[in-house]
């Protein structure tokens, strides 16, 4: 009996030391193939209206303090939609990051907050944001349902004249400024930026 469980002893901590070389080697490649893709914007959905067409646009919205907007067609400024919910908690996490690109961008783009829910929740959310003048913060599911938002933080950047120039799932402020970037470079995302680049290497080889 003694002898039978040194022996399961010892098949058990080779098991283990090989499920952990195999965990370590499986990490390593995983930080390969991390370093292969590049910086990754905004994950782009299918679902909803498609990059470089004209957006839904929507008047008469009232916001958090009382103005009127509207959301897409044509004005001064480019706009960037961000698709929120007041129990969001990813959202939450966005939202200094998001009142800060508000501010230093208010001369060149108008930064829209759609939330969906109850009254009570977006006074729950209001009171706790500190939300003022830098960016409108709307109760609009219709819009959701319009662009086909399935889940938040969602952003869509337009153009001045409501034309779609990149949209995606934005977990991080980077994913956010990476459909900024879209429209300086017309490319909707970093991601397409860094497949176009890669099909460009000398020798017109393709990234795999």
């Amino acid at each position: 009996m003694t002898l039978f469980l040194f022996i399961s002893v010892i098949v058990l901590i080779v098991a283990v030391a090989f499920l952990f070389l195999t965990n370590l080697a499986l990490a390593r490649e995983l930080g390969r193939i991390q370093v292969r893709l590049g910086p990754l914007g905004a994950r782009m959905m299918d679902s909803g209206p498609k990059v470089a067409e004209v957006g839904p646009s929507f008047e008469g919205l009232t916001d958090h303090l009382g103005r009127t907007i509207s959301i897409g067609g044509h004005r001064e400024r480019p706009q960037l939609l961000m698709f929120t919910g007041p129990k969001c908690s990813t959202c939450k996490s966005l939202l200094p990051g998001i009142k800060a690109l508000a501010k230093a961008e208010r001369r060149h783009l108008d930064v829209v907050m759609v939330s969906d829910g109850t009254p009570a929740e977006h006074e729950a959310f209001l009171a706790g944001a500190d939300i003022r003048d830098e960016l409108a913060y709307v109760d609009a599911r219709e819009v959701g349902i319009a662009y086909q938002v399935g889940t938040t933080p969602y952003g869509v950047v337009l153009d001045a004249h409501g034309r779609i120039r990149g949209k995606g799932l934005c977990n991080q402020l980077a994913h956010v400024e990476s459909l900024l970037n879209a429209l300086d470079t017309g490319s909707p995302s970093l991601q397409h930026l860094h497949e176009q680049s890669q099909t460009r290497v000398p020798g017109g080889l393709a990234a795999r």
